[in-house]
């Protein structure tokens, strides 16, 4: 087993202190990206390009370079999103010495002058947008290293179409070099902008706050069509039937103003809500709320179910508030494409549309309960005497059929 001291070389020459000078100038063996080998060109004979297949090439060093010493060449710190890990795995933590450097992050949080104590780091690199959009739900600065599929201008254009709008934006271009470039601005201007390949963007807050995550938010709130919105208490037993998770799928139907979605990826960040509304009125209803309660992973779809759901990912929870007569071939659709352990809440207020929907439950693979919600909220009345009085004024009362894939 040859004898490896990873070396984070920093972001240029100037990086480099005397530990990291003396371990690569007395290595036998050097390993590294081209552009980091070049830096240290002539310095040994033995030299191993990091290709397309990192740990492909670490495990050749392994196996032919018994009893040499080693140095693995990285950019800022090896074990922050660097080659360490791979390193780990194939040569095991006790063949190893780390000698960590500057990283991109520490200079790019330098550069904005931006605290970066609170920041959470995100690499995207050769990852789908499914696989790093929870992470993006941070209520704190976020810093992100992109790659060309997941460019500033492409990062932006996903964020605002999930309702993230209270977010500034600066990318630091070409960290270290002569090239070197910041752009402060917003995730609008961003989308149609171009970034050199190698950057950073960095995400962090506008300066108001968007109302605290809790259960149950104040109808008055919302945006809305007349008194047309899940109401709080009713919102809040949807939620908690659904039994709401930070990541997956959910699909809101027949949205209206959006309460349950936007309630749902507050009290979850990371969710992805697909909130699929017929009237475009309301559509742009939702789109206000998402921006005016901070609903960052809604997505507003105009359509009609169950036309509507067909290009939208498999669901992990779906709730239905408003069918459109079409609730049968919805939840045809729902049982077909419900992901394991999922859960689907249906909100039904008339005895047409109950004694409906019981016959498809019954019919249906999924198990399944009802519940009835009966409210009654205060309200002021005036007695004869002028002395100020309440009464109860009941709600409507709501039928909440669950049903869920064991």
């Amino acid at each position: 087993m040859p004898r490896v001291t990873v070396v984070g070389i920093g972001l240029g020459p100037e990086d480099l202190g005397k530990a990291h000078l003396d371990a690569i100038q007395k290595a036998e063996i050097l390993v590294g990206g081209k552009k980091q080998l070049a830096m240290f060109a002539g310095l040994t004979e033995s030299t191993w390009t990091l290709g397309a297949n990192p740990r492909a090439t670490l495990e050749e060093v392994r196996d032919k370079a018994a009893g040499k010493r080693v140095v693995i060449l990285a950019s800022g710190d090896p074990l922050f999103f660097g080659i360490g890990k791979r390193a780990l795995e194939v040569f095991g933590p006790e063949n190893l010495t780390f000698l960590p450097n500057l990283t991109a992050l520490q200079k790019t949080f330098a550069r904005l002058k931006l605290p970066w104590n609170q920041a959470r780091a995100v690499s995207v690199h050769g990852r789908k947008a499914t696989d790093f959009f929870a992470e993006l739900a941070h209520p704190g600065p976020i810093a992100i290293y992109t790659d060309p599929e997941n460019r500033p201008d492409r990062m932006a254009k996903l964020l605002r179409e999930y309702g993230m709008t209270n977010r500034k934006v600066a990318v630091v271009e070409e960290i270290g070099s002569d090239q070197e470039r910041c752009l402060e601005t917003n995730l609008a201007e961003a989308e149609g902008m171009q970034f050199a390949p190698v950057n950073v963007m960095v995400l962090y807050p506008e300066e108001e706050k968007e109302p605290a995550a809790r259960l149950g938010l104040e109808d008055e709130l919302f945006a809305k069509d007349k008194s047309l919105i899940t109401k709080r208490e009713s919102r809040a037993l949807i939620l908690a039937e659904l039994q709401i998770e930070p990541q997956g799928v959910m699909w809101d139907v027949g949205a209206g103003s959006g309460s349950v979605g936007i309630e749902a990826v507050r009290l979850a960040p990371g969710l992805r809500v697909y909130a699929v509304e017929k009237d475009r009125a309301r559509l742009e209803m939702i789109q206000e709320n998402v921006k005016r309660l901070g609903g960052f992973g809604v997505k507003a779809v105009l359509g009609e179910a169950p036309g509507a759901l067909e290009d939208l990912p498999d669901p992990d929870r779906v709730f239905v508030g408003g069918s459109g007569g079409n609730l049968t071939d919805i939840l045809e659709i729902v049982e077909k494409r419900l992901r394991p352990g999922g859960r689907t809440v249906v909100s039904v207020v008339t005895l047409e549309t109950l004694a409906r929907a019981q016959r498809i439950a019954d019919k249906a693979g999924l198990a399944h309960e009802w519940l009835l919600l009966q409210v009654g909220r205060t309200v002021p009345i005036q007695s004869d005497k002028e002395a100020l009085m309440s009464r109860f004024q009941a709600q409507t009362p709501l039928f909440l059929l669950s049903m869920w894939r064991a």
